[in-house]
């Protein structure tokens, strides 16, 4: 997706929320770094994504932390993990097979609220439960759940690339389900990132027992010209995807020559450019099929 003028004051918000621990002198030296690249990398071709990543390269060099969001990581996932018996016994009572999986996919879909940083986007951990059931008992703006559940239905291999750390555990739900009709592969970052799963995060959520992982690399989304060759031939060789966030749906849209119809997005619309873009209101829940 290429760069919104609304993108460049929010990915600066971020960097602060990534620096937050620092000492002022680190801090201007960021942002005076990040202004000087701002100014010469900004222009109607450049993605989203890409100024995100020479932003976090420029984070990355001036600080000691290389997981300055683990301490946020760490508070959403324990977070989660208290909203998460209610939430797997809501999906389990379901005894209808389609609309288990509806439902499934649904929490999963909600827990992609656990973001920090977005200009136009809060998540209240002390209230994650209603949260989450506010989107889970809402109407999707876009909702090709039944389109996606017969993509599923007829997949021997699925690859979920997964997007911010906490909703790993809603994830699960969704993951347990799909098992009942593929194999399943999934996709964290190969390090710490943002506030985006990787590796350790997938297994501390003990997501790996019953899933193979393969990590992608150290970006947001899935960004082809920076993936892992091991993550670039699963995609190739699947049946069919799920992805998860913005940051997913800022990179895949444009190549729609990667798609195919094989892609379901799941995401809450969580800032403006993206609302624009997908044209949907802020703050919607999209379960697309791409």
């Amino acid at each position: 997706m290429k760069l919104y003028p609304e993108c460049v004051p929010c990915m600066l918000q971020r960097a602060m929320m990534f620096c937050r621990d620092e000492d002022d002198r680190t801090k201007r030296e960021i942002m005076r770094r990040l202004c000087k690249l701002f100014s010469e990398k900004i222009s109607k071709n450049i993605t989203t994504t890409e100024l995100a990543f020479e932003r976090n390269k420029v984070i990355e060099e001036l600080m000691d932390n290389r997981d300055p969001m683990k301490d946020l990581k760490e508070e959403s996932f324990n977070a989660a993990l208290r909203v998460y018996p209610t939430l797997k016994n809501y999906v389990e009572a379901e005894k209808n097979d389609k609309e288990r999986f509806k439902k499934a996919l649904k929490v999963a879909l909600a827990g992609n609220i656990i973001e920090f940083g977005a200009r136009d986007h809060r998540v209240n951990l002390k209230k994650l439960e209603d949260q989450i059931f506010d989107v889970v008992k809402g109407k999707l703006s876009i909702d090709d759940r039944d389109e996606i559940y017969e993509k599923v239905k007829n997949s021997r291999e699925i690859l979920y690339v997964t997007d911010n750390a906490g909703e790993l555990v809603f994830d699960k739900i969704f993951i347990r389900e799909l098992t009942r009709y593929a194999k399943i592969c999934v996709s964290p970052l190969s390090r710490p990132v943002q506030d985006d799963a990787w590796v350790e995060d997938v297994k501390r959520a003990k997501i790996d027992e019953s899933c193979e992982i393969v990590p992608r690399g150290d970006f947001i989304g899935i960004w082809f010209d920076k993936c892992t060759p091991e993550f670039l031939k699963k995609f190739d060789e699947v049946d069919f995807i799920i992805a998860k966030g913005m940051g997913c749906y800022e990179t895949l849209v444009d190549h729609p020559e990667r798609l195919e119809g094989r892609i379901a997005l799941l995401m809450k619309v969580k800032c403006l450019p993206v609302a624009k873009n997908i044209n949907v209101p802020l703050g919607s829940a999209v379960a697309k099929l791409l």
